[in-house]
């Protein structure tokens, strides 16, 4: 028997099922599939246990800063199996409701993996479907370090459930999910190393931020290995020993954090006719529209910007256009965006470089001071900030934050880059005292 749909979804991410939930709300008869834990990649292997094991991580400072406040601690005894024990408590929660969400919007959800048969079947375990639309919200997932086969090197989603902490690990890769598995495993006492093959960690952001991250994570107790990158990796019987181009190094684990790809393997995408990037990923036009006429792709899977809100906002915007004549394009700019390091950074708009590209003349405003947080403490954590702005109308075009909080700090000043703020405006507003937040308003050149 077939099952007949207008829209059909592909995956149960973020992006998928606020896809589905809204396409049955205006009266869209929609089926979702999803071969494993509703929520994707975000609820299971990344943003929401990443960010539960941030906090994790943080605890520990926090302990060592008390001292300096009047408090004394005795004992302090971490548990890893407790906090993993506790995230999935926590996962399984967020998946029950992705399930009652799906349900109560009257989307009618399979639970298995989708392939194509050709452009409008679909054949879900062993049920067919048949859709006038498809829309393809898979994701991604971690890159597989082929060069490395012969060993068994951690990705990030296995990361999340090791049996134990290791004593040691070595993290391959300077990008944001490597950068905050060491801050992670750094703060939960693991002798942490991070090696890339360039200069910097952090290559595709801001360069000055970047290089103050890498300082302020080594101050912590970071090793960062720049310029050099593991030749060759063999396991031995208490861990892996690393092949560098004139060192050798043990571990107790070793994990690659080198990027992700689509997760497109099990679609069998030759059926429909779609048509793949440079990178592997699901090629569409301006409105989500692939080679095939009826189907459509977004989130992770299009290789535009690999955030979870952009998903669910590409997602919106794919359902309107799909009941409405005048369609609307998807805007890209000015996305903030938070890496949850130690310490934390987030921003919105240009990188200095990125603005020297698009604007004659940019104004370029700095601060960078020590939190009254930790200034009774031997800490040598800092706050940068930065500001950029356009010379020839006073518009912020870029605002960086690093510091504690930086993603909750940026997320409210981006609607106001958003929406045009200039730097005078800014200026007019009083600061709240004493927070470092107050800085944002008193930038000086």
């Amino acid at each position: 028997m077939t099952s007949k749909f207008d829209l059909f979804v592909i995956g149960g991410g973020s992006g998928g099922v606020r896809a589905a939930r809204y396409a049955s709300s205006l009266g869209i008869n929609t089926g979702i599939a999803e071969g494993s834990l509703l929520g994707g990649t975000c609820v299971n292997k990344g943003c929401i246990p990443k960010k539960l094991y941030s906090f994790a991580s943080h605890y520990s400072e926090e302990l060592n800063l008390m001292g300096s406040f009047g408090w004394k601690i005795d004992k302090s005894k971490f548990s890893w199996n407790k906090l993993v024990k506790n995230k999935k408590k926590e996962l399984f929660r967020l998946n029950r409701i992705y399930q009652n969400l799906l349900e109560n919007s009257k989307v009618k959800i399979f639970e298995d993996y989708a392939e194509f048969v050709d452009q409008n079947t679909l054949k879900v375990g062993k049920k067919y479907i048949q859709s006038k639309n498809i829309l393809i919200a898979v994701g991604t997932k971690p890159r597989e370090l082929n060069k490395f086969s012969n060993v068994n090197v951690l990705s990030s989603d296995e990361a999340f459930d090791l049996k134990k902490l290791p004593k040691n690990i070595l993290i391959m890769g300077g990008g944001y999910i490597a950068v905050e598995f060491a801050s992670i495993f750094n703060g939960l006492g693991v002798n942490t190393s991070l090696c890339v093959r360039g200069k910097r960690i952090l290559s595709d952001f801001d360069t000055e931020i970047s290089e103050f991250i890498m300082q302020q994570m080594q101050e912590k107790g970071v090793k960062i290995i720049v310029e050099d990158f593991p030749e060759k990796i063999d396991l031995k019987e208490n861990g892996y020993q690393v092949f560098f181009k004139n060192k050798t190094r043990r571990y107790e684990k070793v994990m690659g954090a080198l990027g992700r790809v689509p997760n497109i393997s099990k679609l069998k995408i030759e059926n429909a006719k779609i048509k793949l990037n440079l990178k592997g990923a699901i090629h569409t036009d301006d409105f989500f529209k692939t080679s095939a006429k009826n189907i459509y792709a977004i989130g992770d899977v299009i290789d535009k910007i690999q955030l979870t809100p952009v998903a669910i906002s590409e997602a919106m915007t794919f359902v309107n256009n799909l009941k409405s004549s005048d369609k609307k394009k998807f805007d890209y700019k000015n996305i903030p965006t938070a890496v949850f390091s130690n310490p934390n950074y987030a921003f919105v708009g240009c990188s200095e470089n990125e603005a020297k590209k698009i604007y004659k003349k940019i104004k370029v405003y700095k601060s960078q001071f020590r939190s009254l947080k930790f200034s009774m403490s031997k800490s040598k954590e800092k706050v940068l900030i930065k500001l950029i702005t356009n010379a020839s109308n006073d518009k912020i075009v870029g605002l960086h934050y690093v510091g504690e909080n930086a993603a909750e700090i940026i997320q409210g000043f981006s609607v106001a880059v958003v929406n045009g703020l200039t730097k005078s405006q800014l200026d007019k507003t009083i600061g709240i005292h004493p927070t470092c937040a107050e800085e944002l308003v008193t930038l000086k050149t």
